[in-house]
């Protein structure tokens, strides 16, 4: 199995120790810590590092989701994960395409 960049944006709450620490011992992932200033300095880091997964924590979830799942819809694969500390829940968005046939195979990814 290949190694997997992970991106982990610093919020200066959860991400940075806790995560940090749990992702810097599996072998299979190079992990990587940024804080940006803004969206575009986000979108920047992104595409300079070119991580397989993007975590962000739940304070930052408004401010820099959007942003990212404009570049996942131009972009090659990408996963982006939102951490909630406080629930112990992860939200996973991943760009993913499925083909429609007819208007079943359309009802049936509600």
């Amino acid at each position: 199995m290949e190694t997997k960049r992970v991106l982990l944006v610093e919020s200066g709450r959860f991400i940075g120790g806790v995560i940090h620490s749990l992702f810097a011992r599996e072998e299979k992932l190079n992990v990587f810590e940024f804080s940006p200033k803004d969206p575009h300095d986000l979108l920047r880091a992104v595409r300079e590092f070119e991580p397989a997964v993007v975590v962000l924590d739940d304070t930052q979830h408004f401010e820099y989701l959007n942003h990212l799942l404009c570049y996942m819809r131009k972009r090659k694969h990408i996963r982006i994960l939102v951490v909630n500390a406080n629930s112990n829940k992860v939200e996973l968005y991943e760009k993913q395409q499925v083909a429609v046939l007819n208007t079943a195979d359309l009802f049936a990814m509600f």
